[in-house]
C-alpha cells in the first residue's frame, strides 16, 4: 500500500506539472478552449458535453498527443517520446482518481496513436511508448465497465493458492463448485491458474462461465469463453489469444508492447469482448 501511495502521489504531481506548464503557457486573456481547439487535431466530439471536469482533462490529453504528433514530425522523436508519456499520465491520474470519459472519446485518442505508431520510417522505441499509453486507454476503459450482477443464491469459493491446469482440461464452475473465484487475498502477482508451460491453444485449456476477482493471470494460451475478471492484474505475452465474450472490469494489464500487445490494447480500449491473436 505504501509503494501504491507513493506511485499514485509521483502520477498525481507529474500530471498538476504538466497542467502548471500549459498555464503558464497559455497567452494573457485567451480562452483556453480556443488554445486548445485551435492546437488539437482530435474531434471535438471527444470531448463530453456539458461535463467541464472531463472535458478538461481529456483536453489535456488531446494537447498532449497533439504536441507529440507536432514533434514527431519536426524529427523530434525524443520530445515526441516525452508527450506521449505525458499523455499517459493524464490518464493515469484520472483513472486513479475514479474519472469518466465519454466513449465517444477514445476512438479519436486511438486513432492519434495509430498515426504516430505508424510514422515513416517506424521507430521502435516511439511505438513502445505509444503502446504503453494504448495499454493505460485500455485500463481507463476497464475502470469504466460496470461490476457483474451476482446472481441471488451464487456460491463464490476463496482461492489461496495458482491451480495447475493440465492439457485438455475443462475449468467451470463444475470445477470449484462455484461460479465465482475470489483470489482477492492473494498477491497481486500470484498467478490464479497456470496451464502447461508451453502456453499455446493445442494444450485445449479451457475456461468458461467463470467471474474472476484478484490476483493476476495471463492469457496466452487458454480458450477463454463468457469470463469476466474483476480487479485482476491481466498478463499477456505475445502468444496465442482466444476471448470469447471475456469482460474486464477495474482491471490492470501488463502486456508486450509489440504489434500483437498493441492490438490487444486497442481492442479492450474500443469495448470490444471477444479478441482472437493467432
Amino acid at each position: 500500500m505504501r509503494y501504491a501511495a507513493i506511485g499514485l502521489a509521483v502520477v498525481l504531481a507529474l500530471a498538476l506539472a504538466w497542467r502548471g506548464i500549459r498555464w503558464t503557457l497559455t497567452p494573457e486573456g485567451a480562452p483556453p478552449g480556443e488554445i486548445a481547439a485551435s492546437y488539437s487535431p482530435l474531434a471535438a466530439g471527444a470531448l463530453p458535453d456539458g461535463d467541464a471536469r472531463n472535458a478538461g482533462w481529456q483536453n489535456d490529453f488531446n494537447v498532449a498527443i497533439s504536441s507529440a504528433e507536432q514533434d514527431v514530425a519536426d524529427g523530434e522523436l525524443g520530445a515526441g517520446e516525452i508527450a506521449v508519456d505525458r499523455a499517459e499520465a493524464v490518464l493515469t491520474t484520472e483513472r486513479l482518481i475514479g474519472a469518466s470519459a465519454n466513449p465517444e472519446f477514445f476512438e479519436p485518442a486511438l486513432a492519434a496513436l495509430d498515426r504516430l505508431a505508424n510514422r515513416k520510417p517506424p521507430d521502435a522505441r516511439l511505438f513502445e511508448h505509444v503502446t504503453l499509453t494504448r495499454i493505460a486507454l485500455a485500463e481507463l476503459q476497464s475502470s469504466l465497465n460496470a461490476e457483474p450482477v451476482e446472481p441471488a443464491g451464487a456460491r463464490r469459493v476463496a482461492v489461496g493458492s495458482p491451480r495447475q491446469v493440465a492439457a485438455g482440461e475443462s475449468i467451470d464452475p463444475s470445477s470449484f463448485n462455484a461460479p465465482i473465484l475470489d483470489a482477492s487475498l492473494m498477491p497481486e502477482t500470484s498467478e490464479i491458474l497456470m496451464p502447461p508451460s508451453s502456453r499455446t491453444l493445442k494444450d485445449g485449456v479451457l475456461v468458461s462461465n467463470l467471474v474472476v476477482q484478484g490476483a493476476a493471470q495471463t492469457l496466452d494460451g487458454i480458450r477463454w469463453r463468457n469470463v469476466t475478471f474483476v480487479g485482476t492484474r491481466l498478463r499477456y505475452q505475445g502468444g496465442e489469444l482466444d476471448l470469447q465474450n471475456v469482460r474486464f472490469v477495474r482491471c490492470r494489464f501488463g502486456f508486450v508492447t509489440d504489434a500483437r500487445g498493441a492490438s490487444l490494447a486497442n481492442a479492450i480500449a474500443q469495448g470490444k469482448t471477444s479478441i482472437q491473436i493467432p
